[in-house]
């Protein structure tokens, strides 16, 4: 008897014992903490596996007497499954109900915009940036049509990723400029501080990671990814300064530019200046400075037809 005793008090200080681990481990999902697992891993809750395996040992033993201990153990692993299950059904609800803003930087204008984590985005001419009013918490989405530069607050358990059609930019906390307007062949993604991984978005390739003074150029048409070092790599965020920067740039990449700076007109009368380059630097804050700067350079005549409307030839 007392040796009957003795096992049924071990057995309820066990049950006490994972009682105790039981209550705290549920206390840390109610309150949204991981579990304090360490090292280990949870292994799959296979129910079927389990009750097959319970069925065969019951059948060979006729009768299989389970120690009151395995039986506590058993529930509170259940429990913990249920628990967690129901947990993450609410994370999972919640992130599905997040409410979206759209923050558009029309055409002659630039916004900075504050993120709900104190991340900063600056917003050139004609983008686009959505994001969530609060963010989910274990990532931090973000999508952009046009071109912005983020200086994103550090936080390695919630990642910051930027979408901009079908790339994907992901970091922890950086500087970065992208440009990603629809209309261009290509997306640029120049690093000042920090590093960062790009990667397709629906490609199962491992993402490629980028350090400060490079730039990834993902070609659209080959869904190709090329990273380089780019000695001229603080041009790529000159805009915020409002400064204009060109370099090898062809006269449609400039009007292009001019356009969405100024929000004006500029349509092409001679075909055949198309083929025209440039490479200068000025503020932005004078469009006839910059026009005389480009006729200077090229034999090109800039007309002004109405306050917002110009032809060149």
């Amino acid at each position: 008897m007392k040796l009957k005793k003795k096992h049924t008090n071990q057995n309820f200080e066990i049950v006490d014992s994972i009682g105790k681990y039981m209550d705290d481990d549920i206390q840390r999902i109610i309150e949204g903490k991981q579990l304090e697992l360490g090292d280990r891993e949870l292994p799959p809750f296979d129910e079927y596996r389990i009750y097959k395996n319970i069925q065969e040992e019951k059948r060979k033993n006729r009768r299989i007497r389970m120690p009151l201990f395995f039986k506590w153990a058993v529930a509170c692993i259940i429990v913990l499954f249920a628990v967690g299950a129901g947990y993450n059904f609410y994370q999972s609800r919640c992130e599905a109900n997040l409410v979206y803003r759209e923050v558009c930087a029309v055409r002659g204008e630039k916004l900075l915009v504050l993120l709900p984590d104190g991340s900063r985005v600056w917003l050139n001419a004609d983008s686009k940036l959505t994001y969530p009013e609060q963010f989910a918490k274990y990532n931090r989405d973000v999508t952009l049509e046009g071109e912005a530069y983020f200086e994103i607050a550090k936080n390695k358990k919630s990642p910051f990723q930027v979408f901009a059609e079908n790339v994907k930019i992901q970091v922890t906390g950086t500087c970065f400029n992208v440009k990603a307007y629809p209309s261009d062949k290509v997306i640029k993604t120049t690093l000042d501080e920090g590093s960062i991984n790009i990667g397709h978005i629906r490609s199962r390739r491992p993402m490629q990671q980028i350090f400060p003074g490079q730039t990834a150029v993902y070609e659209k048409r080959s869904n190709v990814i090329k990273i380089k070092t780019d000695r001229y790599h603080d041009d790529a965020s000159s805009w915020k300064g409002n400064q204009l920067t060109f370099r090898n740039a062809s006269l449609k990449e400039v009007l292009t530019t001019l356009q969405r700076h100024f929000d004006i007109e500029i349509a092409v009368k001679n075909e055949k200046i198309a083929s025209f380059t440039y490479n200068f630097v000025c503020k932005g804050n004078d469009l006839n400075y910059v026009l005389e700067v480009m006729q200077s350079i090229t034999p090109v005549s800039f007309k002004k037809i109405s306050e917002y409307t110009y032809t060149v030839e």
